[in-house]
């Protein structure tokens, strides 16, 4: 009976095969290459001039324990996305985390678009945090949306670059907008009381079945699109 250390051999070996791709398909993308790229693109992107993206990346870089903190949850997210032995898996993947990042920093983005002060921030942020300290609660949610913008940059670049998906570029925006709005409607129908023009908080409130139906929609056609470019698409690399 092999030991321990045959199967452990064993289980390597099949991995590595798993990695070769036999199938004859484009060579799969590891977690070490998303993560050398990742650290690679983020410090090209704190060079390029004044962008939203560009302050991402340097508030990133500029202290330390910010930067480990996004490199070990972003390397969590390329483990899970260099797991699939197949490229177009792996594409899918990396979508799937690029809607995920949309959806961690809504909140922090809506907060800070609609100015909301007093007692509705208050009441918005106890929502979502529970009983959580408020002052502790708006200090994560702020290095949650800087984790989560620094990994969908990276992520963008890898869905036009090593991992192409159609959905990446105008198709994706469209679907941060959508999303966006019906977080949005659902946070305006939450700070709005029911006692105070009703008529504008049942609309409200009615609508939001159909935006997050539009939502998910939106979302299936993305994943359901190819993971490459068309025959004669320019290339986006």
């Amino acid at each position: 009976m092999p030991d321990s250390n045959a199967r452990s051999s064993i289980a390597d070996t099949f991995t590595k095969l798993l990695r070769l791709n036999l199938a004859g398909g484009p060579p799969l993308v590891t977690r070490e290459q998303l993560m050398a790229e990742s650290e690679a693109h983020i410090a090209r992107t704190a060079r390029k001039a004044t962008s939203p993206e560009q302050l991402i990346a340097t508030q990133i870089l500029a202290n330390p324990t910010d930067f480990r903190s996004w490199e070990a949850e972003h390397e969590r997210l390329m483990a899970a996305v260099a797991r699939p032995n197949r490229i177009a898996v792996q594409a899918r993947a990396l979508l799937s985390t690029a809607f995920s990042l949309v959806h961690r920093r809504a909140l922090f983005e809506y907060l800070r678009g609609h100015a909301r002060r007093g007692m509705g921030r208050r009441d918005l942020i106890q929502h979502f945090h529970g009983q959580k300290s408020y002052s502790q609660a708006v200090v994560a949610e702020h290095s949650n949306y800087l984790r989560s913008s620094a990994s969908l940059i990276c992520a963008e670049h890898f869905g036009t670059t090593i991992l192409v998906h159609q959905a990446f570029g105008s198709p994706f925006r469209r679907y941060e907008h959508l999303y966006a709005e019906y977080f949005r409607s659902y946070c305006d129908s939450y700070l709005t009381p029911q006692s105070k023009t009703e008529d504008v908080s049942d609309s409200m409130r009615a609508l939001l079945p159909h935006l997050k139906r539009d939502v998910l929609d939106v979302r299936a056609r993305l994943l359901a699109m190819p993971t490459t470019a068309p025959p004669g698409a320019p290339s986006r690399r």
